[in-house]
């Protein structure tokens, strides 16, 4: 007999709580992925936004810093201007001609200059007047002015400036310089400044507005400094008479400019014409002059393409480019082609334009790491959240499920003592409750079922052994049966054969009868009975129609057979029913036959 495992017997290819988890997994990956996403575009443009006010917060102030130096030098310039014109109206009322005398001396070159014996570089006021210069009384009454306007406030200006000084109209030049004592007395005799940017720009012809203007940067050969100069224009009465200057060191600017930056940004500097002043990567080298981004755009054959490489040369090009196009107020910018973000700022004073340059790389990999840092915590609460969901499966689902199996198990093995957890108030209690029930339902049911078939085994026996007797008996009865059998096939044959012998005796009888009949009505009485001749025995009923079939008009006597059938099976029937008839009347007559017979 071929016995089917049960499916509850088979070992479980998947379990719930891994399925489960599985798919709890899924879902929560990937809406943590999806939060990660929206994260990271949230974030992205948090950080952009808030590197845009960065931007411009950290440009605005950084230029406010910058330009403080500037805005203070033509406010010196302003200040020097109303001491000047002072100091020109109250020497107009004095002789000047002793105090220029013990000031100033002629050169043996033509020039004039400081007297050696009383100048202290460290402590006043240089003085260079080239040859050729007409030395009248309005031209000493400048030169003191000025000189005595230089030593009052040259001195207090030299904590934040390098040097300041008066230049005259004459090319004349007086400055501190406590840097270089000595500079105005070395000088070459042929040295002239109208052929300086800082000289021409003050010019009436070049500066109509007479306002501070400021030069180009350039650099100082002997100190290899680079500076920029401010000048400012002194008219008295409608009359040129001198100009006001500052020099600037730009190294420190340069130093600040480049390294004081925000994360992942960086600073540029330069000039509204185009001339750069301070970049990180193209940073200008002593001898090679001022680039120039408007002429220089990333091509080999620009000039003064030695300033980095082509690509940063193309770059701060496009970068210029979309300066000049700025609209006035506008302070924020976007060079898509480079991805970076722009704040500009100007200067007050030389107007120059300060710009802080952030590429948005540095925006989108902040939101990334913080997108990251998302995702990372997500991942690891999601293996806690998992770890926490498994145990809870597996204490909560798992293992009562697993009581219900091997309860089940039980139960087809025939072990209805289950016990399952029944306290719990949930689904799974009332389940256990359920199935306790259904275990013990089961087990009555069993249990009568098994008293019901002991009862029936016995009542199965019995009748075995009643049937046995029964076909023991049959048996024996069918023995008897076939010897009755074969002794009636005998006595068929021989009640046949007496039949006929019966049939043809009593058809002569009554043959014989109805001749003496004959006789005896002729004789005129009828025939009685006498001693020597019994009486007339009744015919049986089959020997009566016999004879009245003799005296049936299409009557015919055919041997073992009846009246006109010529089937010799049919003729043998009615042989046979007279056989038995026969037999049953002889056994009437004589009751102490044979039975067989």
């Amino acid at each position: 007999m071929v016995v089917r495992q049960h499916a509850s017997s088979l070992p479980a290819r998947s379990s719930l709580a891994r399925s489960t988890l599985i798919k709890m997994g899924v879902r929560i990956a990937v809406i943590i992925a999806l939060t990660t996403l929206f994260s990271y575009l949230h974030i992205f443009h948090s950080l952009r936004d808030e590197a845009l006010v960065q931007l411009e917060r950290n440009v605005t102030e950084r230029s406010q810093r910058e330009q403080t130096l500037f805005v203070l030098a033509e406010d010196n310039h302003a200040a020097m201007k109303v001491a000047m014109t002072e100091r020109l109206r109250t020497l107009s009322q004095e002789d000047v001609d002793a105090r220029f005398n013990s000031l100033f001396a002629l050169r043996p070159d033509g020039t004039l200059r400081n007297r050696r014996e009383l100048f202290d570089g460290t402590r006043m006021p240089g003085v260079f007047v080239p040859k050729d210069v007409t030395l009248d009384a309005d031209f000493r009454r400048r030169l003191v002015a000025a000189y005595d306007v230089v030593s009052q406030y040259a001195p207090a200006f030299h904590v934040r400036f390098t040097n300041t000084g008066i230049m005259l109209p004459e090319g004349v030049v007086v400055g501190y310089w406590p840097e270089g004592p000595n500079y105005f007395q070395d000088l070459e005799a042929t040295f002239s400044i109208k052929d300086f940017e800082y000289f021409t720009l003050a010019q009436p012809e070049h500066n109509p507005k007479r306002e501070s203007v400021w030069t180009s940067i350039f650099e100082d050969p002997p100190t290899q400094t680079w500076m920029v100069t401010v000048t400012t224009p002194l008219d008295v009465d409608g009359r040129y008479v001198g100009t006001m200057s500052h020099d600037l060191l730009l190294n420190d600017l340069m130093g600040r400019t480049i390294n004081n930056h925000i994360p992942g940004a960086y600073n540029i500097l330069l000039r509204d014409d185009g001339q750069l002043i301070a970049h990180p990567e193209m940073k200008m080298k002593s001898g090679e002059g001022v680039y120039d981004i408007q002429k220089n755009t990333g091509k080999p054959e620009d000039v003064s393409a030695h300033a980095g490489t082509a690509e940063a040369r193309a770059h701060l090009h496009a970068i210029f480019q979309k300066l000049k196009d700025l609209p006035p107020g506008e302070v924020l910018l976007e060079v898509p082609e480079y991805g970076e973000l722009l704040a500009v700022a100007r200067l007050q004073g030389p107007e120059w334009i300060a710009v802080t340059v952030l590429p948005e790389q540095v925006v989108s990999s902040a939101a990334f790491r913080a997108a990251r840092y998302v995702l990372g915590f997500g991942v690891v609460s999601l293996l806690l959240e998992l770890v926490i969901m498994y145990w809870v499966l597996r204490q909560q689902i798992s293992r009562p499920l697993l009581d219900f199996t091997q309860a089940t198990a039980r139960l087809e093995a025939g072990d209805f003592n289950v016990e399952l957890d029944t306290s719990r108030d949930d689904e799974l209690g009332h389940l256990a409750s359920s199935f306790q029930r259904m275990a013990d339902e089961i087990h009555r049911r069993e249990e009568a079922l098994r008293q019901a078939n002991e009862g029936l085994e016995q009542r199965v026996e019995q009748r075995t052994r009643e049937l046995q007797e029964v076909h023991r008996k049959l048996v024996e009865t069918a023995r008897q049966v076939g010897r009755a059998e074969i002794a009636t096939n005998v006595l068929h044959n021989v009640g046949n054969v007496l039949n006929s012998v019966l049939t043809s005796t009593l058809l002569a009888r009554e043959r014989l009868t109805a001749l003496k009949l004959e006789e005896c009505g002729e004789g005129g009485g009828a025939a009685r009975a006498t001693p020597e001749r019994p009486p007339d025995l009744p015919l049986p009923r089959r020997a009566r129609k016999e004879r009245a079939a003799l005296h049936h008009p299409a009557g015919q006597i055919h041997a073992g057979g009846a009246p006109g059938d010529s089937d010799p099976a049919r003729r043998r029937q009615p042989a046979h029913r007279a056989h038995w008839r026969h037999r049953q009347a002889a056994a009437a007559i004589r009751p102490d036959a044979p039975a067989a017979l």
